[in-house]
């Protein structure tokens, strides 16, 4: 595991601070990361193995598999992202729909203010953008992320103590996704919430523990669906409320 060098200074009062992530080529960040839906009760165990497998000193390059278990059964997924030094995601894998500012089980993309942060600071992202994933799947994503710092403690994880800054992420958006279905086009519009707290190595920028809740309303427009059969709009609506939280099982060398 790696030394963490910041719990050497653990009860310094420290109220500024120059958060960027700060990895080595071949590090590589294990975390157990757990999704609950509210209404079902129903809890997904989600295992998260990221791969730092290039960093120049600006730019890094990610690559994370993630394996669900789903009544006894794994189900694996994974993405390679490139991001600079203060989370700004230059690209990723289209295919994955990798959106960061409305998916907390994500690690390690939050965005740090370049010019450093205070206790008690606050600063806020504007996303706006189409991503077209295949001639069939389009997103349209806007919304707002508000971050504000929260100050620092030492968090315990398996993978040790680490002297920590507290991010607290308050998000409000709105996605809409146009899905092309036996000649027939389906609306799908999601409303949501997010908001929760993540706590980042102090030293490293890296992600140690979070938890996030989730409250979501899923709009299904299936009027052109229903159209020849002379159903003029027909929508539905689905509430979805969930509890996201990650924490750090290891850091190793590859």
């Amino acid at each position: 595991m790696r030394e963490n060098k910041s719990t050497s200074c653990i009860g310094e009062a420290l109220t500024n601070y120059n958060l960027k992530y700060n990895f080595d080529t071949g590090d590589i960040f294990v975390y157990n990361c757990t999704y609950l839906t509210e209404k079902t009760k129903d809890t997904v165990p989600i295992r998260i193995e990221m791969l730092i497998s290039d960093f120049d000193g600006n730019n890094i390059t990610s690559n994370v598999t993630s394996t669900k278990i789903i009544d006894g059964n794994n189900t694996e997924s994974s993405y390679t992202t490139v991001m600079d030094v203060y989370g700004n995601l230059i690209r990723s894998d289209p295919e994955n729909r990798i959106i960061p500012e409305i998916q907390p089980e994500l690690p390690n993309l939050l965005k740090y203010p370049e010019k450093g942060m205070q206790e008690g600071q606050s600063w806020t992202v504007i996303f706006n953008r189409t991503i077209n994933y295949n001639s069939s799947l389009t997103d349209e994503l806007e919304g707002t992320k508000k971050y504000t710092s929260i100050g620092i403690k030492t968090v315990s994880t398996k993978a040790g103590k680490f002297k920590c800054v507290g991010i607290r992420s308050e998000v409000n958006f709105t996605a809409n996704t146009k899905k092309e279905y036996e000649n027939s086009t389906i609306n799908l519009t999601t409303i949501g919430k997010i908001s929760g707290e993540d706590w980042v190595d102090l030293e490293d920028g890296f992600l140690v523990k979070s938890e996030y809740n989730v409250d979501k309303i899923l709009i299904t427009d299936l009027s052109e669906v229903y159209k020849g059969i002379g159903i003029e709009n027909y929508y539905l609506e689905t509430p979805m409320k969930s509890h996201i939280s990650s924490e750090l099982e290891n850091i190793r060398k590859e």
